[in-house]
C-alpha cells in the first residue's frame, strides 16, 4: 500500500510505524517549512517525494493511503480531497477543533464510501485489548463505573516544539488527550453513548519554554470530565493531564463481581492488567508494544478496534459536551 505522509513532526510517529508495518510504502512526505525532518523521513524509503504541497501529493494516483499528521486547524482540506479521490485516510486525533468540521468530515468519509480511520492509537495496546475483552467477556460482571487517567506531556514539557498546541482553539487537555480517553470509554465498555454530567478545566502555566522563547499558555493543562451512559446506571470519570513529564495510562472497571485495573506505560506500551474478584487477583504482565495501527489496515486483515472517523466524531463530541457546561478555565 503506497502511503502519503502529511507532515513531519507527529509525522515521524507515523512513518516509524509505516516502515515497520509489512505491506506499506511511503511515495512521499509533505512538509511547512519542515524540509530538513520530511527528508530524513523519506530517506527510509528509497524514491520518496518529498514537498511541501500537500494537495499535489495527496492528487498522486499511485498514492492508496494518505496519513494526515498535522495540526487539527489545517487538515480538513487535505482529508477532504482524499476522501473524494476514494482514497483511504488514516488522520491524527482531534479530528477538527471544532464539532461542525468533524461532522462534515465523517460525513463526507459516508458518502464517499472511502475507507477513514482515526488515529486512537490506544486501542491498539495489547493490555487494553486484554481489559476489553475480560470486561466485554463479563468476569467483573455488570460494569458500574469506569475510571480512565491519561497523563501525557511527552510533547510539550518546559520545551515544548509545538508551540501552537498552547494557543485558544488548539484543544488543550481537554480536547487533545480528552478525545482518547472519551473514546477509550466507547470502545472498552462497547457502550456508544454517554452523557456529559460535568467537567472542570484548569491552566497552571502561564508560559512554556518555546524553541525561539517563551510561549503564551491559552488552554487548559489539566480536565476532568464525569459520564453517565445512556439509558444506563454506569457512570465514568476521564481525567487528563499535560502537566506530567512521564507518558501513562490507568483505566479502572469496577463491576457487580469485581474489579479490572489496567496500567500502560506510553514510553514503551507496556502494561499489567489486574483482575480482582474477593479475595483472589490476578494479573498479566504485558508488552512492550509501540501501539501500531497500520498492521490492522492492510488489506484482508480484520479491522477489530481501529477507530473511524464516527470514533472521532462521538469522542470530539463528548469532549465539547464537556468544555460547555466545564467551569472557566483557572489562571495559573
Amino acid at each position: 500500500m503506497n502511503a502519503a505522509l502529511i507532515g513531519t513532526r507527529r509525522g515521524a510517529v507515523h512513518a516509524r510505524w509505516l516502515t515497520a508495518a509489512p505491506g506499506f510504502t511511503v511515495v512521499g512526505v509533505a512538509h511547512d517549512r519542515d524540509e530538513r525532518t520530511a527528508a530524513a523521513l523519506a530517506a527510509r524509503h528509497p524514491g520518496a517525494q518529498v514537498t511541501s504541497d500537500a494537495l499535489s501529493l495527496v492528487k498522486r494516483q499511485d498514492v492508496d493511503l494518505v496519513v494526515v499528521a498535522v495540526p487539527p486547524t489545517a487538515c480538513e482540506e487535505v482529508v477532504a480531497l482524499a476522501l473524494r479521490r476514494g482514497v483511504r485516510v488514516v488522520c491524527e486525533m482531534p479530528l477538527a477543533t471544532d464539532r461542525d468540521t468533524a461532522l462534515r468530515l465523517a460525513e463526507l468519509a459516508a458518502e464517499s464510501g472511502a475507507p477513514a480511520h482515526a488515529s486512537f492509537q490506544w486501542r491498539c495496546n495489547e493490555a487494553l485489548r486484554q481489559a476489553r475483552s475480560r470486561v466485554l467477556g463479563g468476569e467483573v460482571g455488570e460494569v458500574v463505573a469506569v475510571d480512565i487517567t491519561l497523563y501525557d506531556d511527552s510533547h510539550l514539557g518546559p520545551g515544548t516544539r509545538w508551540p501552537w498546541r498552547q494557543r485558544a482553539g488548539a484543544g488543550g487537555a481537554l480536547l487533545e488527550l480528552g478525545t482518547h480517553a472519551l473514546d477509550l470509554v466507547r470502545w472498552t465498555t462497547a457502550v456508544p453513548v454517554w452523557d456529559v454530567g460535568s467537567a472542570w478545566t484548569h491552566r497552571l502555566h502561564d508560559t512554556r519554554r518555546g524553541p525561539h522563547g517563551p510561549v503564551p499558555v491559552e488552554v487548559d493543562d489539566v480536565a476532568q470530565v464525569e459520564l453517565r451512559a445512556y439509558a444506563r446506571d454506569t457512570r465514568a470519570r476521564v481525567m487528563v493531564s499535560r502537566v506530567d513529564p512521564e507518558r501513562r495510562l490507568t483505566a479502572v472497571f469496577t463491576g457487580s463481581r469485581g474489579v479490572l485495573e489496567v496500567r500502560v506505560d506510553g514510553a514503551d506500551g507496556s502494561g499489567v492488567v489486574t483482575l480482582r474478584t474477593g479475595s483472589r487477583s490476578v494479573s498479566r504482565v504485558t508488552g512492550p508494544d509501540d501501539m501500531n495501527p497500520y498492521p490492522r489496515l492492510v488489506p484482508d486483515t480484520a479491522l477489530d478496534g481501529v477507530a473511524t472517523f464516527d470514533d472521532a466524531l462521538a469522542a470530539l463530541t463528548s469532549a465539547h459536551a464537556a468544555l460547555a457546561v466545564a467551569a472557566p478555565v483557572s489562571g495559573a
